[in-house]
Order: C-alpha cells, then structure tokens, then sequence
C-alpha cells in the first residue's frame, strides 16, 4: 500500500542510489528553493518539468473537486512521487484486486477504475509526500470535511520508472 509521510520522515525507507539522491533533492528543492517553490505556486494547470535518469515532474495547481468526480488511478511503468508544496487535498487509494477497469492506456501509462467502496481515505497536507506504487489505486484532489471545491492545491507529481525504486523497509 501506499506510503504517505513528511518528506523528511520518508528519506530514510529508499536505498542511496544516484537516482533516488537526485529524486529527493528535486523534492527538496520544491520546499526550499525559492525559485523552484515559486515556480510551482504560479503555476497555472502542470507544467512537466525534465528530470535525469527518465523521471520527470508535473508541477501543478487545481482546485479540489467532490468526492463523486474523483478518478481512480494506477500506472504501468511510473510509481507516483507526489508531493504538497502548498495546499491541501485528501484522496481515496485502494488495492488493484478491488477495483474493475473501466479504461486503460499503455501510451499514456493509465488505468482507470470504476470507484469501489474499498477505499480508506488519507489527508495531504504541505510537505507531506505520497508515493503510489504500481499496485495503489489512488484518487487525489478531493474535497472532504473542511475543504472545499474553493481550495486550491499546488503540488508535484514526480514519475519514478518503477526499475528505479529499491525500498528499505
């Protein structure tokens, strides 16, 4: 299942590999570059932003939408670095085997699911980073108890080719 943590308190569960070092200095640099950090809170929409070793960044900023819009998710090939700049959001995740396919795209490396009632709900708050492995079938950007459609996040989505992620539990 899914990780979910201050970015700090997470550092410790990946191996120091060159990919992972350059992965959590990008992350890092999100909260305390002051380029990078304003650079993701005047974005308008995502903007994908070239990473090395075949990972790239989505900076992004959306308003939170209702639970009965949300969009169930899993990837093929990417495992999902995302990361709350400013802004919160919750989001529903649940196992694979729970769910039922309703569209799939190796191109665009998406699943879509229909929603299922197997669902726990998490709370992602600034500085706290999700990672949504191949498995997790996630659904962001919900507006839940205090949070409205009003709300705005502004976060980044970095997509790991799955190969490069060796976790130390």
């Amino acid at each position: 299942m899914a990780l979910i943590g201050n970015l700090d308190s997470l550092n410790h569960l990946f191996y120091k590999t060159q990919e992972m070092q350059h992965l959590y200095e990008y992350l890092q640099s999100t909260l305390k570059d002051q380029t990078i950090h304003q650079r993701i809170l005047n974005t308008q929409g995502e903007v994908k932003i070239p990473l090395k070793y075949d990972m790239f960044a989505i900076e992004q900023s959306y308003n939170l939408k209702e639970s009965h819009k949300a969009m169930y998710e899993s990837h093929y090939k990417y495992v999902d670095f995302q990361l709350a700049v400013n802004g919160e959001e919750f989001f529903f995740i649940g196992e694979k085997s729970d769910f039922k396919i309703q569209q799939e795209s190796l191109e665009k490396d998406l699943i879509v699911y229909e929603p299922s009632i197997s669902t726990s709900t998490f709370f992602l708050k600034e500085k706290t980073l999700a990672i949504f492995l191949d498995y997790d079938v996630h659904a962001g950007g919900l507006a839940l108890n205090h949070l409205t459609s009003k709300n705005k996040i502004f976060k980044s989505v970095v997509k790991v080719p799955k190969e490069l992620v060796k976790l130390k539990l």
